[in-house]
């Protein structure tokens, strides 16, 4: 592993090799082996260390998928989630249903920390569905990747029976709040996010400023700084919280207060990094859509920045002349962010009502008051 870091991927060929050699039932070497040999343009030997490894499991699938799912514990133990993933991947790959009834709750969890890859997580969910004794944690997981996979109402019910399982678990709550926020159910958002709010769990300090982000959409400028205030308060050191508060100064109209915010060296921060967006904002509000195309990034955004990353960059790139590419950029947030949209569009306000002929032609139907607030221009 640390050649293979190092860069030297024939050396950690060697290696592995040995590791194999030595133990051919340890399949984090097989797998990591037979990676560097595809890697390498060896599809041949890549094909023969997994054989290799199934032979030492006697040739029996089942006991194979069950050893790799222990492995992937272990690795999950260790810290090594990719580990774990690849291992249970090829679990399931080796046998579904084996791999899905042998702690099925770590398939759930390790669903939960795959990145952008919601079908994915959803399909280990279904297969591990009918052994898993977490049901709290399974029906939370299907409700989180399916309200990220577009599919709201299925969300819905998912998040509903998680609560109703184990109501004294945020992490469900939280989720709520974002399948309510997006649908500018102001009251319900509120409700379930204070509920974190008002817990000792770590998502209190996101649920702070989910509640700010929410009031903001809702027009309600004042409480939203006084909830962004709260949280600096309590946690000095999330920068988040500078992040959606000059947000808030966007909104409020004072551009210097909202640009002392944006800038300086917390954008640098991997937790606050994203938070460009909304300096690009204010780079619109400033008609310097150029410097804008540095803070959107066109890539899928996520609960706080909603589509802000692709609608903000075709807003910019429409000031530059570009209708083309901004055309291609609102089609794909519609097409894989279509409940983040409206809500994106509240956030710019005036600011996205250029956009309005290009979501038109895409067939997207903005609801009534999306950009009812007044961001400066």
């Amino acid at each position: 592993m640390a050649l293979e870091a190092s860069g030297d991927r024939n050396a950690a060929v060697t290696a592995f090799e040995r590791a194999v050699a030595v133990d051919p039932g340890r399949y984090a070497s097989v797998l990591r082996l037979n990676r560097l040999l595809r890697d390498a343009g060896d599809p041949e030997r890549a094909r023969s260390v997994l054989a290799h490894g199934m032979l030492a499991h006697g040739g029996d699938a089942e006991a194979l998928a069950r050893a790799l799912v222990d492995e992937a514990e272990a690795a999950r133990d260790d810290g090594m989630t990719d580990d774990a993933l690849a291992l249970v991947a090829h679990a399931l790959a080796v046998c579904p249903r084996a791999a899905a009834a042998h702690l099925p709750d770590l398939v759930v969890e390790l669903a939960g920390q795959i990145r952008d890859r919601h079908e994915e997580a959803l399909r280990w969910c279904d297969l591990a569905a009918p052994h898993a004794q977490d049901r709290y944690g399974l029906h939370h997981q299907r409700g989180f990747s399916l309200l990220l996979l577009n599919r709201p109402a299925d969300a819905r019910r998912e998040l509903a029976a998680s609560v109703i399982l184990a109501p004294d678990r945020m992490p469900s709550w939280y989720v709520l709040g974002q399948y309510h926020r997006l649908r500018f159910e102001t009251e319900s958002a509120l409700a379930a996010y204070r509920r974190v709010w008002e817990s000792g769990h770590d998502l209190r300090w996101w649920a702070g400023l989910m509640i700010a982000q929410t009031l903001l959409s809702d027009g309600r400028l004042r409480e939203a700084m006084a909830a962004c205030d709260a949280v600096r308060l309590r946690n000095p050191d999330m920068g988040w919280a500078c992040m959606i508060g000059g947000l808030v100064q966007l909104h409020a109209g004072d551009l210097d207060a909202a640009a002392r915010a944006f800038d300086g060296d917390r954008l640098n921060d991997p937790d606050t990094a994203k938070g460009r967006v909304f300096r690009g904002m204010l780079r619109l509000a400033w008609n310097r859509p150029q410097e804008a195309l540095e803070d959107f990034n066109g890539e899928r955004g996520d609960f706080a920045c909603l589509s802000l990353p692709r609608l903000g960059r075709a807003r910019a790139l429409l000031e530059l002349g570009d209708a083309e590419e901004a055309r291609r950029l609102v089609g794909a947030a519609v097409r894989d962010e279509g409940q983040w949209v409206a809500a994106t569009l509240r956030l710019l306000g005036p600011l996205g009502q250029a956009l309005g002929p290009l979501l038109a032609a895409v067939g997207f139907d903005a609801p009534s008051g999306v950009a009812g607030l007044a961001v400066p221009n």
